[in-house]
C-alpha cells in the first residue's frame, strides 16, 4: 500500500513511518528524515507556503491508499503561520488527494485535546472554515489578526477537528474515510513549545491525570489503525488518545477547577 505522511521526520510522524515499514511511504517534511530517507521517499515541503505544497503534490503518486496529516507547530513569530501549517496546509493537501485515493482510501488528521470544544466555538470557526483556498484562508487570518493571535494553536486544532467532521459527508459521497485523533501531552521534541504555551505547572497537572505523557508511538498506533486497520465503517470520528484525560473531563473524575491554570486566575 502507498501512503503520504506529513511531519514524518520526527515525533509522531516518524513513529508512524516506522510502523508502516511494510508499505511505500512518501514523507513530506521541512526536515529530511535522517534514518528513514533511504527506506522511503522524502519530499521537502514548507507547509506554510502554498506553492511549496503544490510542488510536493506533483511528486507524489497519482493513486494512493491514504494520507496522514501529522505535521504541526505550536508557535511561530506570525500567528497566521501556525494556522497555515496546522490547518490550511492540512485542508489543501486533503482536498488535493481525494481524487487520488483508491477505493476505501483513508485520511487521518492529528488534532489535539485542545480542539475538542470546537462545537461551542463554531460561530468563530465558520468564516475561516468556509474560505475556499489556502491563500484565501491566509488572507482572512491576516485581516483578522487580533483574534487569530490570541491563541493560534488552539484555534488551529479546533479548525482541524471541525474540518474533519464536516468532511465526513464528502467522504460518504466519494468513497473514502476521514477521521482524526486528538492527543494530550506527548513527549516529543516539539513538546517544550506546548509547555511554554500552557505553563509548566499546567503541563505537569495534565500529565498527572493520565499517569504520564504519551509517547510518540502511543499516538502512532491509533493513526496506523485508522490508516491500515479493519475499520472501514469508521468515518467522521475524533478519537481522544490521551490515556483517559478526556473521559475524566467529561465524566467528572478529572476536576479542571483544580488545575493550575484555573487556580491561578486573577
Amino acid at each position: 500500500m502507498q501512503f503520504v505522511i506529513t511531519g514524518g521526520a520526527s515525533g509522531v510522524g516518524e513513529a508512524l513511518v516506522h510502523r508502516l515499514k511494510e508499505h511505500e511511504v512518501w514523507i513530506l517534511d521541512l526536515n529530511e528524515p535522517s534514518q528513514l530517507a533511504a527506506l522511503h521517499h522524502y519530499i521537502a515541503v514548507n507547509l506554510s507556503v502554498q506553492d511549496s505544497i503544490d510542488q510536493a503534490l506533483e511528486a507524489i503518486p497519482e493513486s494512493i491508499d491514504g494520507l496522514a496529516n501529522v505535521a504541526g507547530m505550536a508557535q511561530a513569530p506570525q500567528a497566521e503561520t501556525v494556522i497555515a501549517v496546522n490547518f490550511l496546509a492540512l485542508r489543501h493537501l486533503s482536498e488535493a488527494v481525494v481524487p487520488r485515493l483508491r477505493a476505501n482510501g483513508r485520511i487521518v488528521n492529528v488534532s489535539s485535546v485542545a480542539g475538542r470544544d470546537w462545537l461551542s466555538k463554531y460561530d468563530r470557526l465558520q468564516p475561516l472554515l468556509e474560505t475556499t483556498s489556502f491563500n484565501e484562508g491566509l488572507t482572512w487570518c491576516k485581516e483578522h489578526y487580533a483574534s487569530v493571535a490570541r491563541d493560534p494553536y488552539t484555534l488551529s486544532k479546533r479548525l482541524v477537528t471541525a474540518y474533519t467532521l464536516r468532511s465526513a459527508q464528502k467522504a460518504v459521497t466519494h468513497g473514502f474515510r476521514i477521521n482524526c485523533v486528538s492527543p494530550g501531552p506527548i513527549e516529543t521534541p516539539l513538546y517544550p513549545q506546548f509547555e511554554s504555551l500552557m505553563g509548566k505547572g499546567q503541563s505537569e497537572w495534565m500529565k498527572a491525570q493520565a499517569g504520564r505523557a504519551a509517547t510518540a508511538d502511543d499516538i502512532a498506533q491509533v493513526v496506523d489503525l485508522l490508516l491500515t486497520g479493519e475499520c472501514t465503517w469508521l468515518n467522521g470520528v475524533d478519537i481522544p488518545v490521551d490515556g483517559g484525560y478526556t473521559a475524566g473531563m467529561e465524566s467528572g473524575w478529572v476536576d479542571f477547577s483544580q488545575s493550575p491554570i484555573v487556580q491561578h486566575r486573577p
